[in-house]
């Protein structure tokens, strides 16, 4: 079977009965959603709905969940949440002895690992979670070459840390919102743009003949800025794109852009 090292992610580990309720109030999603052995996609923004996080919450009992964020903002989310978590009861500590990795075939079961099937999509496979490492023998390209075709940003890869907002990418299309649950940080912004069509730039994979420009290069339309290329992979490249723009000739680095 073979791995692919996540070596970006890391877990977050919360302990206590009010761990749903608590995290009810802090993220996109729905926790009534999630049973033992079950993982959610999610994200936490800030109080003016801006992007901070991305989150895979995984239930292993009631009272016990873990996330799975990215290792460079784990710790401020951590002490976000500490500080969020005011009298409720409950314990987080940073894992940073559980290793995360990918795999495009359901592993076999062994009991010192934990699998759950990726929640964003079936193609992207599923996600392991061990403190034993594991030797990966499959290169982290091909999992971004994957999840970039399939529209799938990376954290702050693709979403600039507390300036992006997920309804312009696709966290709606990805399961990742919830429009009918309760108030959550972030929330009224969120649902506005949902509910009244307000973005006005969307995520889009684009091709190039040659290598891709750096990430964050401008995207251009006769000169004028329209996006920004985000994560790449090969000649593939995440980009956020004015709406308006999509259809027109369309440049990036000197290259004509192809949206697939």
């Amino acid at each position: 079977m073979s791995f692919i090292a996540l070596t970006h992610r890391t877990v977050i580990e919360l302990k206590g009965i009010d761990v749903i309720a608590f995290l009810q109030g802090q993220a996109t999603n729905d926790m009534a959603r999630l049973t033992p052995g079950s993982c959610l996609y999610t994200a936490f923004l800030n109080p003016q709905g801006k992007f901070m996080n991305d989150a895979f919450i995984l239930m292993l009992s009631a009272d016990y969940l873990w996330l799975d964020v990215e290792t460079d903002y784990a710790i401020p989310l951590l002490k976000r949440l500490t500080l969020y978590k005011l009298r409720s009861k409950i314990m987080l500590q940073l894992r940073i002895d559980i290793g995360v990795y990918a795999c495009f075939e359901q592993p076999a079961v062994v009991s010192e690992m934990i699998q759950v099937a990726d929640p964003r999509s079936t193609e992207m496979g599923w996600r392991i979670y061990t403190t034993i490492p594991q030797t990966a023998d499959t290169p982290i390209a091909l999992y971004d070459e994957k999840r970039i075709s399939l529209l799938i940003p990376d954290g702050t890869r693709d979403i600039p840390y507390e300036r992006g907002f997920i309804m312009e990418y696709g966290f709606d299309r990805l399961g990742a919102i919830d429009f009918q649950k309760g108030c959550y940080v972030g929330q009224e912004l969120t649902a506005r743009m949902h509910y009244r069509k307000l973005g006005k730039r969307q995520l889009v994979c684009v091709a190039f003949d040659g290598n891709p420009p750096e990430s964050n290069t401008d995207i251009t339309q006769d000169g004028v800025s329209v996006g920004t290329i985000r994560s790449t992979c090969g000649h593939l490249a995440l980009a956020h794109i004015r709406s308006e723009a999509i259809g027109q000739t369309l440049m990036a680095g000197g290259q004509l852009i192809r949206i697939q």
